[in-house]
């Protein structure tokens, strides 16, 4: 028998999700934290899964998103496949930001990631994890002079 214990999750409509999915997703496309949280509960969590904190509530989410915005203002997210379950989605997208190069000429970087979100019976995020492709994050990093 596996020690492995499973979470109950939230029964929602494919429709109902799909909706609540989009809302989010504009959201991140209009780079818009309020908007954001908005659809996030109080006591929410998001972490990217490449060495980073757990940020939680709704206060310290909105700080690290906007912190997000403005260290890669003008991101574009390429979208390769959703897929949703009863009470969460994952989402496989490549972030792609323009960025200054050490050697001040600029460059495009592509960073592959997964959002893994789960989501209550309100249509409300409870939780967000990101993993990143760290191969692809430190390059870009390091010719940017961050790493």
């Amino acid at each position: 028998m596996s020690d492995v214990t499973t979470e109950r999750e939230a029964r929602l409509d494919r429709t109902d999700l799909q909706r609540i999915f989009d809302r989010y997703h504009q959201a991140w496309e209009a780079k818009d934290p309020d908007a954001i949280v908005a659809l996030h509960t109080e006591d929410s969590t998001f972490v990217l899964r490449g060495g980073e904190e757990r940020v939680q509530g709704r206060t310290a989410l909105r700080a690290h998103f906007a912190a997000v915005f403005d260290r890669f203002a003008g991101y574009r997210a390429e979208v390769q496949r959703l897929l949703l379950g009863d009470g969460h989605w994952v989402l496989e997208w490549t972030m792609v930001v323009d960025l200054q190069g050490i050697e001040g000429l600029p460059f495009t970087a592509r960073i592959d990631l997964l959002d893994v979100v789960d989501v209550n019976a309100d249509g409300q995020v409870v939780r967000k994890d990101v993993y990143v492709d760290g191969a692809q994050q430190m390059a870009a990093y390091r010719r940017a002079g961050w790493a």
